[in-house]
């Protein structure tokens, strides 16, 4: 992040994984690109999820920066970042003081603002692994990309058979299908249009969804469906045990925020889910309603 080749500022984040709504510390360190001294007084940042308001911090340090490539740290910020995962974007300002060897008197210019723009992606935590049922179709691709993207913003780790992972056996597609689905945390179903029903004016979604969606109902996983809204449905599309979030391919925006209501219960779901097997596990081990107890007896009685 440079300005107007005076000096250039890097910004260093506390962390690389940034969770919604916890704070977070970015220092701020500069060099000096120019050819006389400059000194910093006061520093400014402007996060895109701020709605215009800035946040503004005295810089204490005393000592000017001298001239060419010298650099020095200024102040640490400390950001509150927004509730809804995504990407957003910060710039920084620097009240910026040059020297004048001639007068021998320092110049105030201002605040001068980065000319570019930092960004900041914000993720829920901890990361789910999930089975993305999707077309490998290259017309499809424009639209599901773009879903893919959506779904990772939200803390999810996409997985698909033929896609990111692969069956050795081609015989044995799809009982490696249903090994993943059931190693996995939850199914996405990314439903695009197929084949158009003149008579009934609307379109079916691909068969491999039907497939893959029933594989994960048997293994009782979450569900959802992205579902384009020009497509009739069916199956478990039908089910109002599952979350169906529509679509429209030129209005993806749209699908964002819907996706903003419906993902964080979703995630819910699949953590509830998880305790739950984690119970489950517990109690076949023994380790509920009679190990711990016996456990805990045991060491009473030694005392």
């Amino acid at each position: 992040m440079n300005s107007d080749n005076l000096w250039i500022l890097y910004p260093k984040p506390d962390s690389f994984v940034h969770e919604p709504g916890k704070e977070i510390k970015i220092g701020l360190t500069v060099q000096n690109l120019s050819d006389t001294a400059l000194y910093f007084s006061k520093a400014e940042v402007a996060p895109s999820w701020a709605n215009g308001k800035k946040g503004i911090k005295l810089i204490e340090k005393r000592e000017y920066l001298p001239a060419r490539s010298s650099i020095m740290f200024l102040t640490d910020f400390y950001l509150t970042l927004p509730q809804e995962p995504g990407l957003y974007s910060i710039r920084f300002g620097l009240e910026t003081w040059v020297y004048n060897y001639y007068t021998a008197d320092w110049k105030n210019l201002g605040v001068l603002w980065t000319s570019d723009w930092g960004y900041i992606q914000i993720t829920p935590q901890p990361i789910y692994k999930v089975f993305v049922s999707q077309s490998n179709r290259p017309e499809d691709s424009p639209v599901v990309n773009q879903i893919v993207n959506m779904i990772e913003l939200w803390g999810f780790k996409p997985k698909t058979v033929g896609i990111n992972e692969f069956s050795e056996d081609p015989l044995k597609i799809f009982d490696d299908i249903e090994r993943k689905i059931g190693s996995l945390d939850a199914l996405i179903a990314i439903c695009t249009p197929r084949d158009y029903n003149l008579q009934e004016k609307s379109y079916k979604t691909l068969g491999m969804t039907h497939v893959e969606s029933t594989m994960a109902f048997k293994d009782k996983k979450p569900m959802i469906f992205i579902v384009d809204e020009r497509i009739k449905p069916e199956g478990l599309l039908e089910d109002p045990r599952f979350p169906k979030v529509s679509y429209h391919p030129t209005k993806l925006e749209v699908l964002e925020h819907r996706l903003a209501i419906v993902m964080p219960g979703f995630r819910k779901w699949i953590a509830e889910k998880k305790q739950q097997q984690f119970c489950d596990g517990l109690v076949k081990a023994g380790l509920i309603l009679g190990g711990i107890w016996l456990a805990g007896k045991a060491m009473e009685e030694k005392e």
